[in-house]
């Protein structure tokens, strides 16, 4: 007699996983849907598996993001009420920026800061200007000889003219004093050639800890710097330069003393940044890194006392 074959047990696993993919569906619906529930959300679901390392600026008392525009620079100071933007990235970069602003609730910039006119540092500064309200925008002051011609420098000046906001040219020892933080002005010291020295350099202090900001100031603005005897200690620094050996030398980042350095830079850039004989240098000096090809945004906290910091990847 032949026995007739039973199906039964491989409907049940099939069943169970049916019902299983509708409770899923039903609660992922409810998450989304239905805020109102009471239910976690999913940037708290993601974050408490570790899948989500993206910080928001309701988290931290104060917080820096260095945001991956490629081989660029944007890092964005955010405060309580208060944000200010470092750099604006290449020409192609606004859309990156535009969504990060958006996903940290972001409308209006107390201060821009653009360190210097090279295109990877101010190639979106002016459709920032005509789509967020800027109060402040901080610049070197250049001279006739090295007043940029480029086409994206003019296109700055005619947003800043027509957005309205208030003009600062860098004088290092300059104190701007927000909400809850403070930051100092602590370059150009001369008129220089290179452009890549005039750069605006800024050391942003909250409570008892500190940021520094290099934009792509070289070893000679560092030695200028230096010879000013404004404070320079921090706890975090933004390397000058993308990481390029031409700046960060030892004796300033031995004057700095950070626990942290961070390097913006594009993933397989051209100019091969940062150097290894900076990330030698780091590594010898006992000073952690991060870099955006490799992390994509980084975002650095402090609760006043001590920093953190989370990546994107």
């Amino acid at each position: 007699m032949v026995k007739r074959k039973t199906t039964r047990g491989r409907k049940l696993p099939r069943l169970f996983l049916t019902l299983a993919a509708v409770c899923v569906l039903l609660v992922s619906a409810l998450i989304s849907f239905f805020p109102q529930l009471g239910l976690p959300s999913w940037e708290e679901i993601f974050r408490a598996a570790g899948l989500n390392e993206t910080v928001s600026a309701q988290e931290y008392p104060f917080s820096v993001h260095f945001i991956d525009v490629g081989q660029a620079d944007c890092s964005l100071i955010l405060c309580g009420e208060d944000a200010v933007l470092i750099d604006a990235g290449d020409v192609d970069a606004y859309r990156t920026i535009d969504a990060y602003l958006q996903s940290q609730g972001i409308t209006q910039l107390q201060y821009l800061i653009l360190t210097h006119a090279h295109a990877d540092h101010i190639g979106s500064a002016d459709e920032v200007l005509e789509n967020y309200t800027v109060e402040n925008v901080i610049l070197p002051r250049y001279t006739e000889k090295n007043t940029p011609t480029t086409a994206v420098y003019e296109d700055l000046l005619y947003a800043l003219d027509e957005s309205g906001a208030k003009v600062f040219a860098a004088q290092p020892g300059d104190v701007y004093t927000l909400t809850a933080f403070c930051f100092t002005v602590l370059a150009p010291n001369r008129d220089y050639t290179e452009l890549n020295d005039t750069s605006v350099v800024i050391r942003a202090v909250y409570e008892n800890t500190a940021f520094l900001f290099q934009g792509d100031a070289e070893t000679p603005s560092e030695e200028d710097i230096l010879e000013t005897g404004l404070p320079v200690q921090a706890d975090v620094i933004k390397l000058g330069h993308h990481g390029s050996k031409t700046a960060s030398s030892e004796e300033y980042l031995r004057a700095v003393m950070p626990t942290l350095a961070v390097i913006p830079c594009g993933e397989g850039n051209s100019y091969n940044l940062p150097s290894t004989e900076i990330l030698d240098r780091l590594d010898a000096m006992g000073i952690d890194y991060r870099r955006t090809d490799r992390n994509g945004t980084i975002v650095v906290t402090s609760d006043g006392e001590r920093v953190g910091v989370q990546t994107e990847k």
